[in-house]
Order: C-alpha cells, then sequence, then structure tokens
C-alpha cells in the first residue's frame, strides 16, 4: 500500500506518499471526449427519480472505466452533500441535547495515560504501521469511550435518525458503486487497505458529529468555530478532512490546527497538478513548484510538512490512511499552527505550517 522513500526538507521529514500515481489510472474510458462525459452527466441528471435508471447508467459509467464512473461521480456527490448535511446537522443538533444530560465520569488519569501510550509511539524505534494499529488504535478506542457519546446512543434517543439515514441509502448505493469502481481500478498493493462504503462514510459523519460536542478548553473552541466559519470556502471532503484531523489531535490533547486559505490553495493546486499531469510526488515538475515550500511560497505563505494520499473515498478516510502510516502520523501530530488540504478527484494534499 504505501511507498517508501523519505526526503528531507528544513526541519521536518516530508512523509511516504499513499495511494496510486495518476499515471497508473490509465483505461479505455480516458479517451472519452469532455463532451461524452458532459452527455453522461445530463443522463444522469435527466434520470433523477427513476432509481433503476440510474443505477443502470452507473453500471455503464462502471463498465466505461475510472473517468467515466468519476464523471457521474460528481454528479452523485453534488446531490448527495446537501443530503447528508442535513443528516449531519440533525445528529448533531440530537448530540449536543445528548451531551447536556449525560454526565461523564471521566478519570483524567485514564485518559491522560491513554494519550500518553499514542504520543509516545513516535520515539519508539520499531515505530510502523503495523505498531499503530496493535497499540494506538485500541487506546484511541478507549479515548473515544472516555470522551465521547456513541454514535449507537445518539441513534437509540431520537427514532427520527435512523429514518433519515435509511433515506440516504439508495443514493449512496449509487455514490459506492463509482467509488468502489474508482478503488478497484488500484493495483492491490498500492490501494488504501479497506474497501470504501456509504455505511462507513456515515459512521464517519457521525463520529465526527459527537466529537464536535465533546468539552474542550475554550482555545480550542475558538480555532475550532473559526474553522467552522470558513469551511464554506472549501470542498466538502477539505473541510471533513481537517475537522477529522482536528478531533484526532484534541482526543490526544493537542491543540488543533487553524484552517489557512492560502495553504489550502496550494494544497489543492498540487493535487491539480499531480492528477492532471500524472504524477504523484511531493517533488513536482512543474517549474517554480518543485518543493512544498515552493509551492506555499506561490501562494504567499510557509509550510512546514505535507501529507500527499490518492485512492481514497473521502476526507475522513484520508486521514485514517494517514493516521496508520508512521511519517504522515508524524506530521499529523506535529507542532503545527495552520494546515490546508486540498482535494481533485480522489487525489489529496495536505499541507502544514508553522
Amino acid at each position: 500500500m504505501f511507498r517508501f522513500w523519505i526526503a528531507l526538507a528544513a526541519v521536518l521529514v516530508i512523509p511516504p506518499a499513499v495511494g496510486l500515481s495518476s499515471a497508473r489510472e490509465e483505461s479505455v474510458s480516458d479517451k472519452l471526449s469532455p463532451r461524452e462525459l458532459a452527455a453522461l452527466q445530463v443522463r444522469f441528471r435527466s434520470a433523477k427519480g427513476d432509481f433503476g435508471e440510474r443505477r443502470r447508467l452507473v453500471e455503464d459509467a462502471v463498465a466505461r472505466g475510472p473517468a467515466a464512473a468519476e464523471a457521474v461521480l460528481g454528479v452523485i456527490e453534488r446531490e448527495l452533500g446537501p443530503q447528508v448535511r442535513r443528516y449531519h446537522e440533525m445528529f448533531y443538533r440530537q448530540a449536543v441535547q445528548l451531551a447536556g444530560k449525560k454526565a461523564r465520569h471521566t478519570p483524567p488519569e485514564e485518559v491522560a495515560a491513554m494519550r500518553g501510550v499514542v504520543l509516545a509511539l513516535q520515539q519508539r524505534p520499531d515505530f510502523s504501521g503495523e505498531l499503530i494499529r496493535q497499540v494506538a488504535d485500541p487506546a484511541m478506542r478507549r479515548l473515544r469511550e472516555l470522551l465521547l457519546i456513541s454514535p449507537d446512543e445518539v441513534r437509540a434517543s431520537m427514532p427520527a435518525i435512523p429514518r433519515e439515514r435509511e433515506k440516504l441509502s439508495a443514493l449512496g448505493e449509487l455514490w459506492e458503486l463509482c467509488i468502489r469502481s474508482l478503488w478497484e481500478a488500484i493495483p492491490a498493493e498500492d490501494r488504501p487497505d479497506d474497501s470504501p462504503s456509504f455505511e462507513k462514510y456515515l459512521l464517519g459523519e457521525e463520529m465526527l458529529a459527537v466529537g464536535l460536542v465533546a468539552p474542550v478548553p475554550p482555545l480550542t473552541r475558538q480555532v475550532l468555530s473559526a474553522n467552522a466559519r470558513l469551511a464554506g470556502q472549501l470542498d466538502e471532503q477539505e473541510a471533513r478532512a481537517v475537522t477529522a484531523l482536528n478531533l484526532t489531535r484534541t482526543l490526544l490533547g493537542l491543540a488543533p490546527v487553524a484552517v489557512d486559505l492560502r495553504l489550502c490553495a496550494a494544497a489543492r493546486d498540487h493535487s491539480n497538478d499531480m492528477k492532471t499531469l500524472g504524477f504523484f510526488s511531493h517533488e513536482s515538475p512543474v517549474p517554480g513548484k518543485a518543493t512544498p515550500w515552493d509551492r506555499a511560497k506561490l501562494f504567499g505563505t510557509t509550510a512546514s510538512a505535507e501529507n500527499i494520499a490518492a485512492g481514497y473515498p473521502d476526507g475522513n478516510a484520508v486521514n485514517e490512511g494517514w493516521f496508520h502510516s508512521p511519517g504522515h502520523h508524524k506530521n499529523m501530530l506535529g507542532n503545527h499552527k495552520r494546515v490546508g488540504v486540498g482535494r481533485v478527484g480522489t487525489h489529496y494534499t495536505q499541507l502544514f505550517g508553522g
């Protein structure tokens, strides 16, 4: 899954890249013209209300290959986004009420111990993805149990939530067909381990919601609130990736990182270059954009570290992938102040600043 190479820059290590170079995603569908892809999108939009026809169109797009599947996926995501946001808002409001009524008796000693377990891993000489799974994952699960309401509690407390969840399933099924076809197009040794599913996507949305109602210090709440105000200027999955990153950091007692729109623009530009020019690297062949530091400077800011990935279905999933890769893990939990995330298709760049 991982390509292990390390490049030194400034005082931080740029970690190995996760995912697949877009140069290896070629298929016969890449020969479809922009007009043909646009026509496919029009046919899909026109079939709204006819699930059978829409499924047939998705299956046809998947058979044509990644470019056609991605074209239809774009339409699905634009329709699905508002529905998922409504579900998130309902779930979040109920989580707020539940959190206010439920007294949590959290032993601070155990919280500190679990945080120490995760944060100490970076110093071990045998630090690896397998060690993160064996040691950090159980500690993170325990921190969630200690500090967060469970999504099951929220669903069980309001019958309308499961009903709304079920309403998302039809369009979510089509989303999953497209996303899974893109995932399957990546060679097994390069693609993310977990097969994408809409159920995992919704569970991720619920985990973000319960994380947002957890008690945090006032300064942390200020940063999260400021980020929320900027979220409308980001792609939905970019904003989701920032939220997922900060909830991981706050669970571990680390300060959240603030959204820097200039870093977002630089990150988005690099993701676009990787996708359109067919490379997958921290080193860009584009003149003036060779390194993350060069790219940040072009957008009027500075950078301290970078993560990249390809093949992930959403912003929460890509953070999970980075968390389980040692170099990326260190960057995610590093002493940074700012962050920008840029997504183009399934290509992600996460750019940090001091």
